[in-house]
């Protein structure tokens, strides 16, 4: 279930298109995962991070407002749970790179802040960096296979395991700044894909990465999804929420 939209990422690698790859996942309901929307289009996947704060990445700005849904099941089935909230403003990370997709994260300001129950509550971030080898998790409403895309009605949870810097170097040479992480799963095709772009990934129960970039096909087990590596960014994450 690879994370990105369309993937505004780096095309690394291409595969036969005779191949169809049905990417690992399952349904899941998770009280901080965010929708963002254009008007009724779906764009990218965010996360609640405070009850008036949306982290999402810097490649999925759109101009004007932002439509953000919580606490639904889906794009198409939202259920009686959703909060529906406009943005007030977004601020990207001032020295986000499009091109190398360095610095890929951005901060959605809600009109009125949620309201926090079972279904709708903010995720913590990571107090440390991630640790190789970690087991984390990743969701959205990415496709669910690849190259062709599929899109889910529900939300899609899937198990994905952290790459060491190195190794992640090795896999994708000139493209991983320290600002980077790469997770995945050798032992099956766990990955985020076209339409998770902004959305979490989550180790030890708090935010340690967002779904930026990738190959061209999900789902890869040598090829793994690069996130924002948020321990990098907490203090102009938490300065630029008291600001503003």
């Amino acid at each position: 279930m690879k994370v990105l939209v369309v993937m505004l990422l780096v095309l690394v690698t291409a595969a036969s298109r005779n191949v169809l790859w049905v990417i690992e996942g399952t349904s899941c309901d998770l009280p901080w995962q965010a929708a963002l929307f254009k008007g009724d289009k779906f764009i990218c996947g965010g996360t609640l991070v405070a009850r008036n704060w949306v982290l999402t990445a810097a490649h999925c700005h759109v101009p004007g407002f932002i439509n953000v849904r919580l606490g639904g099941r889906g794009p198409k089935d939202p259920g009686i749970s959703e909060q529906r909230r406009l943005s007030a403003k977004v601020i990207s990370y001032p020295r986000y790179d499009p091109a190398t997709k360095d610095g890929d994260l951005m901060l959605v300001k809600l009109l009125q802040p949620v309201h926090i129950n079972e279904r709708v509550k903010p995720l913590p971030l990571a107090s440390h960096c991630p640790v190789p080898g970690k087991t984390c998790q990743i969701s959205g409403w990415g496709s669910t296979t690849s190259p062709e895309v599929t899109f889910p009605e529900d939300l899609h949870c899937a198990k994905v395991t952290i790459v060491s810097e190195e190794q992640c170097r090795r896999i994708y040479p000139g493209s991983i700044t320290p600002n980077m992480v790469c997770a995945g799963e050798p032992r099956n095709r766990a990955d985020s894909c076209q339409g998770d772009s902004g959305g979490p990934l989550v180790c030890d129960g708090r935010l340690q990465g967002i779904v930026s970039w990738g190959p061209g096909v999900c789902g890869d087990p040598q090829k793994p999804g690069v996130y924002v590596n948020l321990c990098k960014y907490t203090r102009w994450i938490q300065e630029t929420m008291r600001r503003n």
